[in-house]
């Protein structure tokens, strides 16, 4: 049978149709259109438990991969723990190349907060190795969580050919949260303490501007990503130097 592939104009036209369409159904076309070489990755963040029940409502054994950089805090694995418990999830988790002691020691000189005090390029390669093989990625960026993913399409054809998938694009956060509610899915447990973005804790706290949920992340630096969302894009004049 031959693969399927998607074109730009196949993508633009895409965007066009998902726009009126529920999440889980764009969730359906990704994974009837690329399985078995279909795959979401998650990073057990505040809402991560949103998207993650939508996927297994298409396929309850959908592959769930998950980057353990060596600096999460103890509450997002414990909560990866709860999730695979509680839904009977397929999950993969990729470790970061990184010895994370000797990280700790060459960075020494560097407050947590400071953006070079980073396992960015770890977190992006830990990533490609857990995209590998896949023709097509789902994610669960939104428009809503930050000016950098404004514009962020539903269907796009990264450089390598692989198809990301971005279900909840034009999802705002009162969107997820009845969701979640109606669901009944529980928030990370940080999220409970006033955190609304959770990435590594070195550069993690409580958001500084409360209409915008990632203030906590990087905050008062310049850097906005880690760079997973730049694989696969052309350069950037506000891409991360990890």
């Amino acid at each position: 049978m031959a693969q399927a592939v998607v074109s730009a104009q196949d993508a633009q036209r895409l965007n066009t149709a998902f726009a009126t369409v529920h999440p889980v159904d764009i969730i359906r076309w990704a994974v009837e259109t690329f399985r078995p070489d279909v795959a979401m990755t998650s990073s057990f963040g505040a809402e991560s438990a949103c998207l993650i029940h939508m996927a297994i409502q298409v396929d309850p054994t959908i592959s769930i991969r998950m980057v353990d950089t060596g600096f999460l805090f103890d509450e997002t694995l414990q909560f990866m723990e709860e999730l695979k418990k509680r839904y009977k999830l397929n999950i993969s988790v990729f470790r970061t190349k990184m010895d994370v002691e000797q990280f700790k020691k060459d960075h020494a000189d560097l407050p947590p907060e400071h953006p070079d005090y980073c396992c960015g390029d770890y977190k992006v390669e830990a990533t490609e190795r857990a995209l590998a093989g896949l023709r097509s990625w789902i994610t669960g960026i939104r428009r809503s969580q930050a000016t950098t993913r404004a514009q962020t399409p539903f269907v796009e054809v990264l450089s390598s050919g692989l198809v990301k998938v971005a279900p909840l694009a034009a999802w705002t956060p009162k969107d997820i949260h009845q969701y979640m509610t109606k669901n009944d899915l529980p928030y990370h447990p940080l999220w409970h303490k006033g955190y609304t973005s959770i990435g590594c804790w070195p550069c993690t706290q409580k958001p500084l501007d409360p209409n915008d949920p990632r203030s906590g992340r990087w905050a008062g630096q310049d850097k906005k990503e880690c760079g997973i969302h730049f694989i696969g894009k052309p350069d950037q004049p506000d891409k991360p130097q990890e």
